[in-house]
């Protein structure tokens, strides 16, 4: 897909090199997909307004990204990742 068949417009890659799990949280939808160590997910988004993309947060064991637009979270084969990936059950240590 292209920009002008609604592809994405701006890919960003977060890799997991830690080796417990990291929650990647795609705002402003508040989903949740979380990353084994070594993995990669890509964020994308279809269109944005007149900022940056991607606003990115760090914190321990999270990554948050502010879309300024429509956009998923995909493998690196454009396969989509739905929310709630990898999330750890209740209870259930988030070390791999």
């Amino acid at each position: 897909m292209t920009e002008a068949d609604g592809g994405p417009v701006a890919r960003m890659r977060v890799t997991n090199r830690d080796t417990e799990l990291l929650e990647l949280i795609l705002e402003p939808y508040g989903s949740d997909h979380w990353l084994r160590p070594g993995e990669t997910f890509v964020v994308e988004t279809y269109g944005f307004g007149d900022g940056d993309p991607f606003e990115v947060e760090h914190e321990p064991a999270r990554v948050t990204v502010h879309l300024d637009g429509h956009g998923d979270v995909v493998d690196v084969h454009g396969v989509v990742i739905e929310c709630g990936h990898g999330r750890p059950k209740t209870g259930e240590e988030t070390t791999v």
